[in-house]
Order: C-alpha cells, then sequence, then structure tokens
C-alpha cells in the first residue's frame, strides 16, 4: 500500500511503519468508508475558512501529485485512450458548474469491475470502469460524478483533518491512499478488523459523515441539473443499488463507504422536485463507453457476440467481431454506425482501432489524419494515430507526433510509454531514455528517472543544446524531490 513512500525515502518509509502513522492512515480509511450509523444529524460540518485554513492550495495541490504517484503504481489502470477520453471530458464538463475553487481534474480511470468512484485533494478523481456497468444511462453516471465532486468541492476531508492539526502531508498522503485502495475495492484483507478495533475510531472518528453525505446529496444534485443532467438520474441509481444489493452479503463497495437510506432517496426525490421539468436523452457516447466496458470485462467473446446480435447492439457486436477475427464483418459494421455518427470521437476511435487489428494500417492512418484535420491535435485520436503509424512500421512519425502530445499533455504516462516505445523502434535512443524518466516522473520514482536522463546525458556527447537541456532537467527533477521529500 506505501510502495512510493517507501521509494521516494527510506526514512519516509520507517515513518509509514511508524505506528502513530498507520494509525493515521487507518483513521482515515474510515473516513473514506463512511460508517455513519452512530453519528447524530445534530453534528454539522464546519464551514468557512476553519476548513480552508486546514490545507492550503499548494498543499492540496501536493497531496493530490503524491496520491497520483501512489495509484499509478499500485492499481491497474485502464489506458484505452477513447475511455480514458470520455472519462476526462465528461468529467470536466461536470466540473464546470461545481462549486471547486480550481477545475482542473486529474482522472484516472480504474480496472475494476466494482462499483465505485472517488474524489481527492488536488483534483484527482478515480472511477473504476464498472462504474459504467452499473450505470444505466449517461444521467445515472454522472450523478456519481457530480456526488464526488461535492465532496471535494465542500472540502469534507480537510474539516475532518481540522481535529488533527498536527498531520503532515505524508500522514495525508497516507490517508488518501488508503481512502483510494479501499475505493477500488484493493482493500488488504486485515485491514477491516484493523479499523474495527482501534478505540479512538469508534469514539469520534466519523464526526460529520451523515450530514456530509447529505451535503453532497444537495449540491451534486444542483450540479447535476446544472450540467444538463438529468437530476432524477440520482434517486434512481440509489434505488437500483439498493434493490440489486438488499439481500447480498457482499453488497458493493460504494455502498458500504455512501450507505443508502430510503430518507437520503426521498430527500433526492423531493429536491428533484423544485426543479423545472424537462426531457432528457441518453448520450451515444455514453452507450458506446458503457459497451466497450461489457466487453472488456467478457471471457466468452462467441457468447457476447450472439447475445448482442440478439439486442442489436452494432457498436457491441463489431467489437466482439473485431475480438474473435471476423475482421471484415466488424469493418462493416463499424464503418456503417460511424457514417451515420460522424461527429462522435469515441466511434471514431474504435473504427480506426478495429482497421489497425485488421492490419489495414494505412486506412486507418489516412482515417485518422483526415479527422485531425477537423479535429486538431485531438488526444484519443493522435494516440491511434501513433499506434497506426508504429503497426505501418513508420516508427519516426509516430515518435514525432508523441513528442507533440507529450507537450500538450506532459502529465499522461500514456504518451511517455508510447513514445518511448516508438522511439526505440526508431532507435532513438537517446528518445527512448528521456521519455522513460518522464513516465517514472509520473509514478514518483525520481532517482530511477535522473538516471535515466545521465543515461541519456552520456550518449549526447556534443550537442550543447541536448546537453544543456538534459542538465536542466536533472536539476528540476532533483529540486522537485526535494521538495515532496519535505
Amino acid at each position: 500500500m506505501f510502495n512510493f513512500v517507501k521509494r521516494l525515502d527510506s526514512g519516509m518509509h520507517r515513518q509509514a511503519s511508524n505506528a502513530a502513522f498507520l494509525a493515521s492512515t487507518l483513521l482515515f480509511a474510515a473516513f473514506a468508508s463512511g460508517d455513519v450509523n452512530r453519528l447524530s444529524d445534530r453534528q454539522l460540518p464546519v464551514l468557512g475558512d476553519e476548513a480552508s485554513a486546514i490545507l492550503s492550495p499548494a498543499e492540496e495541490d501536493k497531496i493530490g501529485k503524491l496520491l497520483l504517484f501512489q495509484l499509478r503504481t499500485s492499481l491497474p489502470l485502464i489506458d484505452e485512450p477513447l475511455v480514458k477520453y470520455y472519462v476526462s471530458k465528461h468529467a470536466l464538463k461536470i466540473a464546470q458548474h461545481a462549486e471547486l475553487p480550481s477545475k482542473r481534474l486529474h482522472p484516472i480511470v480504474i480496472d475494476s469491475k466494482a462499483f465505485n468512484a472517488f474524489a481527492a485533494p488536488g483534483g484527482v478523481v478515480g472511477v473504476n470502469l464498472g462504474l459504467f456497468l452499473y450505470a444505466k444511462d449517461v444521467h445515472e453516471y454522472s450523478s456519481v460524478i457530480a456526488h464526488e465532486l461535492a465532496h471535494l468541492s465542500q472540502r469534507h476531508y480537510a474539516r475532518r483533518l481540522e481535529q488533527e492539526k498536527s498531520m503532515t502531508i505524508k500522514n495525508i498522503v497516507g490517508f488518501m491512499t488508503s481512502a483510494a485502495m479501499i475505493a477500488t475495492g484493493a482493500t488488504q484483507p486485515g485491514l477491516a478488523t484493523l479499523v474495527g478495533t482501534q478505540s479512538f475510531l469508534q469514539n469520534q472518528a466519523l464526526a460529520y459523515s451523515r450530514s456530509q453525505e447529505r451535503e453532497a446529496d444537495r449540491i451534486g444534485l444542483n450540479t447535476l441539473e446544472q450540467a444538463g443532467y438529468d437530476p432524477l438520474g440520482a434517486p434512481r441509481m440509489f434505488e437500483r443499488m439498493q434493490a440489486a444489493y438488499r439481500y447480498s452479503e457482499s453488497p458493493a463497495e460504494y455502498l458500504s463507504t455512501h450507505p443508502i437510506t430510503q430518507n437520503r432517496i426521498a430527500d433526492l426525490r423531493g429536491q428533484v422536485a423544485e426543479f423545472d421539468e424537462q426531457e432528457y436523452e441518453d448520450s451515444r457516447d455514453y452507450q458506446y463507453i458503457q459497451a466497450w466496458a461489457s466487453h472488456h470485462f467478457k471471457d466468452d467473446l462467441n457468447r457476447v457476440m450472439e447475445a448482442t446480435r440478439n439486442r442489436d447492439d452494432p457498436f457491441a457486436l463489431a467489437l466482439s467481431l473485431s475480438a474473435t477475427g471476423q475482421h471484415s464483418d466488424a469493418i462493416v459494421v463499424m464503418k456503417d454506425l460511424n457514417n451515420k455518427n460522424p461527429d462522435s470521437i469515441i466511434l471514431s476511435c474504435a473504427f480506426a482501432s478495429i482497421l489497425s487489428e485488421a492490419d489495414r494500417a494505412k486506412q486507418a492512418i489516412a482515417f485518422l489524419e483526415g479527422k485531425l484535420e477537423i479535429y486538431p491535435d485531438n488526444e484519443p485520436l493522435s494516440m491511434y494515430l501513433a499506434r497506426a503509424l508504429i503497426k505501418d512500421k513508420r516508427y519516426e512519425d509516430a515518435a514525432s507526433l508523441l513528442w507533440q502530445q507529450s507537450r500538450l499533455r506532459p502529465d499522461d504516462r500514456d504518451v511517455w510509454l508510447l513514445l518511448a516505445e516508438s522511439s526505440g523502434l526508431a532507435r532513438q535512443i537517446i528518445d527512448v531514455h528521456r521519455a522513460r524518466a518522464e513516465a517514472l516522473v509520473l509514478s514518483g520514482r525520481y532517482p530511477d528517472a535522473i538516471k535515466q536522463l545521465q543515461l541519456a546525458k552520456g550518449m549526447a556527447e556534443e550537442n550543447y543544446r541536448l546537453n544543456a537541456s538534459l542538465d536542466q532537467r536533472i536539476l528540476d527533477l532533483r529540486l522537485e524531490f526535494e521538495d515532496l521529500e519535505g
């Protein structure tokens, strides 16, 4: 659980194993678990400057950065560009209507079937791919994201931390890591037992939890309505989850961290009644991502394909046909769907991916280059183009495209990893080391990143400009590393 802390510094590792640090971590894990049964509705949250004074914006950014390091090394993440694109674009749309001091988010998609999502300081937003399996439509999905952003905007974590004024940034990162691990269903088996036996947790660990949940319900619902989504998506989501797990011995992790009661559902429906009635449509792009998620988690593709034919879902059918080697049929289905919906980036990406899988890389390249004339520098279109260029053995062209993308999206580890691959195939070994260094930085492995840059420097010989650039980057990373250790 504390891999990044261990990598950063042995002293930090010793602190991570310290009993007080473990206790703090468990305390926040309990806060994340949302155990509200012991609490009184009269325990209202502390509003205003008291919460704001606990963590500065700079400290929140630092927490978010450290948390991302940990999550990237601890959890299986989805690297499919069209999925990442949808989750990021959607979260940013919701954020524009949320009460967040900063609209800059860092979404990640976790390869887990579990129903879950979470938000953390520094704009970290985690979404389990399994959420798409449970949320019937974009409105239900959006209600979950809006609720999590409400927890973030109201700084509920900061209000809880106000009771522990002596905590350091390192303690807080431990808190957030544990909460995120719990949220993804990746907790260690003994953690629940440990939490249950801590007397200090029983006394005051979760003050305000019930009030915070209701506050997040109220604010999240307003955000949902303002963003143009059906506010009824929230109570519908709650009701279906409650019905699905009513008699289950192992309910969804989300229900343990966000307990659902009839009162909460009634309150949500009461608030929705105050909004103006209007018609809402589902999102085709959401349906495509939902189909992709369902396809991703299915093992028996032939059975899935037959079921897909029966329910007339051409997108899912094309995915299944491609996965079972029936490429020509898959291309026909996806091309027809794409022609009917030419403005969908998701469909364009899926079509290009199927073309590449069918060894029609040149056709995929031509198609993607045409789309990029309409949508310059688009993230997923560029990534699929780079993949197609690599498949067509145009390694230098792929590397050039990815360098351009790295300047636009320096925090996307997948860009750097693919750049390292394409540079290696192009025999541009210096660039391999440079790209690997940046990917390592995004996992918090600063010493390893610096070693990669030093290897690049050793090969740069008399290239003065490149040597100077590498020296500056090494210096920047050392200073950043020192700051994060502090």
